[in-house]
């Protein structure tokens, strides 16, 4: 009997990529076809559309794709931005908090604050035409911050120095081999202060609140929910299911409404590439449309 990896001399099952490497992007690209025809007959219905921020806002472009994506479907009445981060860089929490204001002008916007939307997660909510949390979730931290460390004794006790070559004084600002100069902090601060005051006259603008009481609790405090709706950081204490029920209504249509989603799209190829020949049909349909999931959940009224 030949010596045999598998009992029986069964060989192992392969995964339909690997048995079909031609055939199979030519199925695959069948069945998103076939899905999206599908999902055009389905889901040709007014739909409210979300887009999820979650985690570090580090850059802004992915987040303004999906918005513009819903932004041209015609079926999308309105747009929930579902927030659930700690904030992160200034500028691409200002970019994203800008198109929002863009689009605001076509459609609204509400924005649904899950566990978190402090600092520049909450720079974003205030673009929405309303902000809605829930009464235990985590509003504010209104301000900016830099941090930085100096390792210059640590690295004295074990015989590291550094050597540094600069164009100008101010080149190494900030750096850990170093402690910071008295002149150096005060170019620190400006941009500090000029950050936060950018953050501080947006919320002023877009909130029912003047510069001044906007000032008196921005010093990077942290309310809840209910907290932040008794001093104007948030318009009303609701769930995400609330907040996409009150946009149904505010935009005055009754007939059932759909959820429609943009998924990842480098993500989903990724996915199926790894799906054996059973599951991809399920894959596929379940992010009809080509570039959206789409779920149903609100009740005729």
């Amino acid at each position: 009997m030949p010596f045999s990896l598998y009992p029986d001399n069964r060989k192992k099952k392969r995964s339909l990529p690997r048995r079909f490497p031609v055939i199979f992007p030519l199925v695959v690209f069948i069945l998103i076809l076939i899905g999206y025809q599908i999902s055009e007959k389905t889901y040709n219905k007014p739909s409210i559309g979300v887009v999820e921020l979650n985690g570090i806002i580090l850059e802004s472009e992915t987040i303004i794709k999906k918005l513009r994506i819903l932004e041209s479907n015609p079926l999308v009445k309105g747009i929930i931005i579902h927030i659930n981060s700690p904030g992160g860089a200034v500028a691409p929490s200002q970019e994203i908090f800008t198109e929002i204001l863009r689009i605001r002008q076509f459609k609204k916007v509400y924005a649904s604050i899950a566990s978190t939307a402090v600092s520049g997660g909450y720079y974003v909510a205030i673009g929405a035409d309303k902000i809605y949390a829930n009464p235990g979730s985590m509003v504010g931290s209104i301000g900016a911050i830099i941090q930085t460390f100096n390792f210059e004794e640590l690295l004295n006790k074990i015989g590291i120095k550094s050597e540094v070559i600069k164009s100008g004084k101010n080149k190494d600002m900030g750096s850990i081999f170093r402690p910071i100069e008295s002149e150096e902090r005060k170019l620190l601060e400006s941009v500090i202060f000029d950050t936060h005051d950018q953050f501080v006259t947006a919320i002023a603008d877009r909130r029912p609140m003047e510069l001044e009481e906007v000032k008196s609790i921005a010093d990077g405090r942290v309310f809840t929910g209910r907290q932040a709706k008794q001093i104007g950081l948030v318009d009303q204490l609701a769930s995400f299911r609330e907040t996409a029920e009150e946009l149904r209504k505010n935009l005055g249509i009754k007939e059932e409404m759909s959820l429609v989603y943009t998924p990842d799209k480098e993500k989903l190829i990724e996915s199926i590439i790894e799906l054996d020949s059973v599951s991809i049909l399920k894959k596929i349909s379940s992010q009809m449309g080509l570039f959206y999931l789409t779920t149903s959940f609100l009740e005729k009224q």
